[in-house]
């Protein structure tokens, strides 16, 4: 699987870089910063106010993103996110190496080198697929499953492949971006959600952020 993981990011990588080299003019980049007074990811708390600065390389339907959180707490919460994606049409898709130190179920279990990469590896390696049915109506279907990861496990200790449904709808009030749904948990993934269940609802939010220059 290790291997699978690293073969299937330097295919996209040297893709990319394929295009960067046709496209001279086709590169761009942004970049940006967020604070949040708690991070929470797909229902679960992971830490208090935080600082969550983003980069992102655009070229042509390929992105590459580099985003990070860090708390303000004694805790030191930390997590470093890549992701790669390809979209076509209303359709996105994406590999992702999360890495953060710690799970819901034992975090004695999680290393905190970030080169670790054995059964106590910090890393989630995330496949997913976003799905925009309308751009009148643009009620977006995301599935997010992952491949690998100390934390990918069942409530018996197995590796549980720990995947996540959410069906989210964005709008705009004004000057202000919002965005509303449900999160769902098709199958028991302990050691990443927490709960030891199968199909649940994870969680229903509504998000709202406005961007200033």
């Amino acid at each position: 699987m290790k291997h699978f993981i690293i073969y299937s990011i330097v295919a996209l990588v040297a893709f990319t870089a394929r295009h960067v080299s046709a496209q001279d003019k086709g590169v761009s980049f942004s970049g940006g910063s967020d604070l949040v007074s708690s991070y929470i990811w797909r229902g679960m708390y992971e830490a208090g106010i935080s600082l969550q600065p983003t980069m992102t390389m655009n070229v042509g339907n390929f992105s590459a993103t580099a985003w990070r959180s860090v708390d303000f707490a004694s805790t030191s919460y930390k997590e470093m996110d890549i992701t790669l994606s390809y979209t076509l049409g209303p359709v996105t898709l994406s590999l992702a190496d999360l890495y953060w130190e710690g799970g819901a179920g034992n975090r004695d279990l999680i290393s905190r080198n970030y080169f670790t990469f054995d059964n106590h590896s910090p890393h989630r390696i995330e496949i997913g697929a976003s799905w925009i049915i309308s751009k009148k109506i643009p009620f977006t279907l995301s599935w997010y499953t992952i491949l690998f990861g100390a934390a990918d496990i069942n409530s018996q200790g197995k590796r549980a492949y720990s995947s996540y449904f959410e069906i989210a709808y964005p709008f705009q009030i004004k000057s202000i971006h919002m965005k509303a749904g449900v999160g769902m948990v098709p199958w028991n993934a302990y050691g990443t959600y927490g709960i030891n269940r199968d199909f649940y609802v994870q969680n229903i939010f509504l998000n709202a952020g406005k961007t200033t220059t």
